[in-house]
């Protein structure tokens, strides 16, 4: 499951998400059967608006998706690099409904 971390500090870097989103995997309790939760990927996005204003965001795959559903119950909130930040689910845009993907 995709993670987004919308507007996070400019000094973030991608081995602070995932320290951030590893506080709550490295808590984990595994059962004998199931897979060991893990980070896949970790992104960090810089959008500008028409006005020059840069926006950046961060994306974390985490699999199995309970894993990454805890992680959003317990850092939705939570201070990353001095910031407070919301963790969601990041669903993507659909490249059919995106007019700007051709």
């Amino acid at each position: 499951m995709k993670l987004l971390i919308p507007r996070i500090n400019d000094k973030t870097t991608r081995k602070d998400m995932r320290d951030f989103a590893n506080r709550v995997l490295e808590k984990w309790i595994r059962l004998p059967f199931s897979s060991q939760p893990r980070i896949v990927s970790c992104k960090i996005i810089s959008i500008t608006s028409n006005v020059g204003v840069i926006q950046r965001h961060g994306l974390i795959n985490v699999i199995p998706d309970d894993a990454a559903l805890r992680i959003i119950r317990k850092l939705n909130g939570a201070y990353l690099k001095g910031k407070r930040v919301g963790v969601k689910q990041y669903y993507g845009i659909p490249k059919e409904s995106d007019p700007y993907l051709t």
